[in-house]
Parts: structure tokens; sequence; C-alpha cells
């Protein structure tokens, strides 16, 4: 631990037997971020707030994966200390927990001090070459990020800009070539979708991250295959096992449905049509930010005949389940390069 007195360590360990007994933080820690395999809470620990980073394995991949390898609290401790080590500011480790049942990855927790910051508005296009400044410096820290969005930095109150989350970072004792380079540019790209090719251009070669026009026009490219891979990705969620969808098999077809209590509803039956409503409600939902209408789809087996249904909530009328089932469909239509 660093940073801690026994009143800090006697909270800590009052969290981690409550995240060892139920895969669960205790009621009064604020969740942040919730996903399928790991969350995010902030705690107030008697010496300063924090934020406690957790993961319970709950899949099969998820512990085969770390089977032989250190678990992500450890992991991500170790680079988080590597990049402090080489001068750029991030988090600092407050307690790193983790546990292994019979062999196999059960609990990891890492706790952080939380880091006084201020709002920067709309002025994320703004701050691309600072960083890519950091970028440049992790990688010659042998430090590969690769997730460099813009939420992953944050502005403090002094005015530098820190680096989180370094879970899926990486240590290399290879200095970092072209290719090591433009990646970090794309990912740094990847979610700056209305910046112009020149600001982008100009703001990575005058970071020293990049070095000539040909690299930035490369990063540029590939800057916007990734962005609309990972737009599909986002939109056929609905189709899988995720944070907010589930997956489930049985005797009728498969039944795709959002996470949580569906509630009382009804359920509009049709043809193949059905898929590309489902679909297309997500790309709303994802490119338009629309709430969505349906909660479920079921997607029936072949041999009987295909189709499915749509779920709807009880308080939707006919016309409005209609609309909603053409809507759906008007967007997959429109957005059917990026989905399929």
């Amino acid at each position: 631990m660093n940073g801690t007195d026994a009143a800090d360590a006697a909270e800590l360990d009052r969290w981690w037997r409550s995240f060892v007994a139920s895969g669960r933080l205790p009621a009064d820690l604020e969740l942040q971020q919730g996903r399928l395999v790991r969350s995010v809470h902030r705690g107030q620990l008697p010496s300063g707030p924090v934020f406690v980073k957790v993961m319970t394995f709950p899949r099969g991949k998820d512990r085969l994966r770390y089977l032989l390898r250190v678990l992500p609290a450890e992991h991500e401790a170790r680079l988080l200390a590597a990049t402090a080590a080489a001068g750029i500011v991030c988090p600092p480790v407050v307690a790193v927990r983790s546990a292994r049942r019979w062999g196999l990855p059960y609990r990891s927790m890492l706790v952080l001090r939380a880091l006084e910051h201020r709002h920067e508005g709309g002025a994320l296009d703004g701050r691309l070459q600072e960083e890519a400044v950091l970028a440049r410096r992790l990688l010659a820290a042998g430090i590969v990020h690769r997730d460099l969005h813009s939420g992953n930095f944050l502005r403090l109150i002094d005015g530098r800009l820190a680096v989180l989350d370094l879970q899926s970072a990486s240590r290399t004792g290879r200095r970092a070539g072209t290719a090591r380079r433009v990646a970090a540019a794309v990912r740094l790209l990847q979610d700056r979708a209305g910046l112009s090719r020149g600001d982008a251009a100009a703001a990575l070669l005058g970071s020293g991250l990049l070095r000539d026009e040909a690299e930035a026009e490369r990063a540029w490219a590939a800057a916007e295959v990734a962005r609309a891979r990972f737009l599909r990705g986002r939109i056929r969620r609905c189709l899988a096992e995720s944070t907010e969808f589930t997956r489930r098999p049985g005797l009728r077809g498969v039944l795709h449905r959002t996470r949580g209590e569906l509630g009382d509803g009804t359920w509009r039956l049709g043809g193949r049509e059905l898929r590309r409503a489902w679909l297309g409600q997500r790309a709303l939902q994802v490119l338009d930010g629309q709430p969505p209408v349906f909660r479920a789809y079921l997607q029936k087996w072949w041999w009987f005949g295909g189709g499915g249904g749509l779920y709807a909530p009880r308080a939707c009328s006919e016309e409005q389940i209609e609309a909603g089932v053409r809507d759906a469909i008007a967007a997959y239509e429109r957005h059917a390069r990026t989905i399929e």
C-alpha cells in the first residue's frame, strides 16, 4: 500500500472482505462504470477519495486468459509505477489485492488515489497534441498504452495532463518503431470524428509522435477504418453477450435481450425483417442517442420457419410499435454498411 495509515487499512480490509465473499463492494461505494467483467467505484478513505477497480472473472475465457498471467490489479499497478517513474502523471496506487481459488483467477481489486481535476467542456480536440506528446513519452519509456482515447486523459487542477487506465498496457524492451507510433496515433484519432485531417496532422507532427506527412496520412486512413470497426462492434453487441445485452439459445430460437427486468410487455411477431429492426434500433441508440423501444428480440430457429419477434413494453400502443419497427428498419437501411 502507498500513502495509507491504520484507518485506511481497516476500511480497505472491509471492502476486500465484502468483495471476496460476494463479488460486490459495499453499498456505500458509488458505481462509476459497470461492465460485464470489470467495474469501477468511487470510495472514501479517511485519507481522501479513491477509485476502486474490481474484476471477478465470470467467464471461462477470462479465467483462462489470466490463468498464467498476473491478475489485472497487479499488472496495472506495475504499469502505473513505470509510468510515474518516467515522469508522466498518473493515479497513485493505494492498494492492490488479488486472490485465486483452486489455482484459477477469482478476485482482483486495485485502489487508486483520486486526482484533483477540472472540467474542460468541449475542448478535447484542441488537446490532441498534448495527448500525443504523452503517447510519445510512454513509448520512449517502453510502455505501450492500447486504450488511448480522450477519456483516458485527465486535466488536473495545476494544468498538467494525466494518463489513466493502464490495464491493457504492456511494457516492451524494444525501441518504438514506426508501427507502434502510428498505432498510438490511430488510437488517439479514433474517437475524434469531427477533427479535420489537417488539424490532426498538425497536432501529431507537432508532438513528435509522427515524423512526416506519410505517417500522418497512414494514421488518418487507419483511424477511419478503426472508427467504423468500433461503431460496428458497438451496434452488434445487441446480438452477443455483453455488458448491456444477453444471448440465450432456447427451444424456439435465440433470445437477445437487454439486461435487467423486461417488465410487462407484448410480442410483435414477424419475419426476418425484425432482425434488421433490432439492429436498426441499436444503430439509432449508438449513433443518434435515441432510447430503444424494444427490449428483446427472439430469432426463431430455421426449422420453425425463421422470423421472430420484438418485445415492447405494455404501455406502447400498436401505432407506437409499428412506428418503432418502421423507424428501426429505416435506420438499418441508412447504416447497413456500418452495421453489417
